[in-house]
């Protein structure tokens, strides 16, 4: 058994986020098909730029007011305790609602496939 209490974060991700990040890895994958798992804090409407991941991810918003977004569902805000399974491939963005911060934990299957484009308005 392995309890973390916090990791060492990291204020960027390359570049893959807009705003104020604060980024801890708990548990990268140890082989394909595991998952990684982190806690990302987005501060003052911060979000992800647009990204897809192969084998899907999972989201539980564990503080703060978040945000997250779908081509096909538009923009839609969650509050605190809110779980959001994205389907494999499904192209993506989450983070803090404007004006406000949101601490996530994501659960994530595969490498991320990142886009250089951060969604409209954000």
């Amino acid at each position: 058994m392995r309890i973390q209490s916090e990791a060492a974060a990291s204020g960027t991700y390359g570049g893959r986020f807009t705003g104020a990040v604060e980024f801890e890895m708990l548990q990268e994958a140890e082989a394909d098909g595991r998952p990684d798992v982190a806690r990302v804090r987005f501060i003052d409407g911060a979000v992800t730029n647009w990204h897809r991941h192969p084998g899907g991810q999972h989201l539980l918003l564990v503080e703060g007011h978040g945000r997250i977004g779908t081509d096909a569902d538009g923009e839609v805000e969650v509050a605190p305790g809110a779980f959001v399974a994205a389907p494999a491939g499904e192209r993506h963005y989450h983070g803090a609602a404007r004006g406000r911060s949101a601490t996530w934990v994501s659960i994530t299957f595969g490498t991320t496939r990142w886009e250089d484009v951060a969604p409209g308005g954000a």
